[in-house]
């Protein structure tokens, strides 16, 4: 399967996202034992990427980019995130 450059730079949004949950974590904005584990923030985030982007672009939602990529954009992003982070629960 290949992945085309939307879904591409959809990946590295997923990686980006975990940068900064990952720092916001070392701050102390988010707590590993929060309501939210911090991977949510992950999850949640890739969701308000695509749903604006795909409001932008007038393309239904959904349509954006495949699932395959949607799962490798949270892999990559909670990867990041743990490898960042440290400890998380």
């Amino acid at each position: 399967m290949r992945f085309t450059r939307i879904e591409f730079v959809f990946v590295a949004l997923g990686a980006a996202l975990g940068i900064i949950v990952a720092f916001a974590y070392k701050a102390g904005w988010v707590a590993e034992s929060a309501a939210f584990p911090p991977l949510i923030f992950v999850l949640l985030g890739l969701g308000l990427i695509e749903i604006v982007v795909g409001y932008a672009t007038a393309r239904p939602l959904g349509s954006l980019v495949g699932t395959p990529a949607r799962i490798l954009a949270f892999a990559v992003g909670v990867g990041v995130m743990l490898m960042l982070g440290g400890k998380f629960a």
